[in-house]
């Protein structure tokens, strides 16, 4: 989504922020051409395409990128309480009842009786 011809059509010395998957860059090539010739103004990226980046590239070494690894929201506070969620729904499964968070809901109806049968 991210390439040559997208940069190109941002204005210069915009900034382009990616924190959500890394293949939506092209490379870190094209990247590094538009913050090295200041077209863009700055990147800030957690994510990468393969993760771990080679840290030898030299898009590395510029002043106008920023980069953390893709785990700010691991904080021990998030840590636990994603834990205990996980738990509650484990417990509400274990007793039939349904889940508060559920990746794929259409598999439960509301008559669906998630206990276990003989």
């Amino acid at each position: 989504m991210i390439n040559r011809t997208t940069l190109g059509f941002m204005k210069p010395g915009a900034f382009l922020i990616n924190l959500a998957r890394g293949g939506l860059i092209e490379s870190l090539d094209v990247l590094y051409e538009f913050l090295e010739s200041g077209k863009l103004g700055g990147a800030a990226l957690d994510v990468f395409e393969p993760e771990p980046p080679d840290h030898t590239h030299p898009i590395f070494q510029l002043k106008n990128l920023i980069t953390s690894p893709h785990s700010l929201g691991m904080t021990e506070g998030t840590m636990r309480q994603i834990f205990k969620s996980m738990a509650d729904d484990m417990a509400a499964v274990l007793d039939g009842r349904r889940p508060r968070f559920v990746a794929n809901p259409e598999v439960f109806s509301e008559n669906t009786d998630l206990s276990a049968k003989d």
